[in-house]
């Protein structure tokens, strides 16, 4: 086995992720943006998940221009009942969190859960913790290594 190989392959595979994940931080979030408005119970309502933009029409699922920031999906507590809240970070005046494009935390306080997401009308989705970018690449990387050690360069 050729280890020198597998350390070169390994090295790029770190630095592709690097730059994927460097590429989702370099946005200010300074331009506007659509997100979806809605606040309602988190179980059997239409703001809860999943939603249906498309069947909705407007209705509950609101798209509303935020001037700057970013869309998110927060799921919290709201007088001893867990609600769905989907806005605009600018909307929130107490919004004092890094904005980071696809990432999804708890609150310290266990409160609640927030997805934020830096595309028009992006808070529609089940947000997860990846991006599909990210695993493509690492597939990608892991066939590449195992190809080439099988070729023996």
């Amino acid at each position: 086995m050729d280890y020198k190989l597998v350390v070169i392959a390994t090295v790029a595979m770190v630095i592709l992720l690097a730059v994927e994940l460097v590429k989702g931080d370099v946005d200010d979030y300074s331009d506007p943006i659509q997100c979806y408005y809605c606040f309602g119970p988190a179980v059997n309502s239409s703001c809860a998940d999943p939603v249906f933009p498309k069947e909705d029409k407007g209705k509950t699922l609101v798209p509303i221009e935020c001037q700057s920031g970013i869309c998110l999906k927060w799921t919290r507590y709201y007088n001893n009942e867990l609600y769905m809240h989907r806005t605009c970070s600018h909307r929130l005046k107490a919004f004092k969190i890094m904005m980071i494009d696809g990432v999804c935390r708890s609150e310290r306080t266990g409160n609640g859960y927030l997805c934020m997401c830096g595309r028009h009308l992006c808070n529609s989705a089940d947000i997860k913790h990846h991006k599909n970018t990210n695993i493509l690449l690492s597939l990608i990387t892991t066939v590449l290594i195992t190809f080439l050690m099988r070729v023996n360069l």
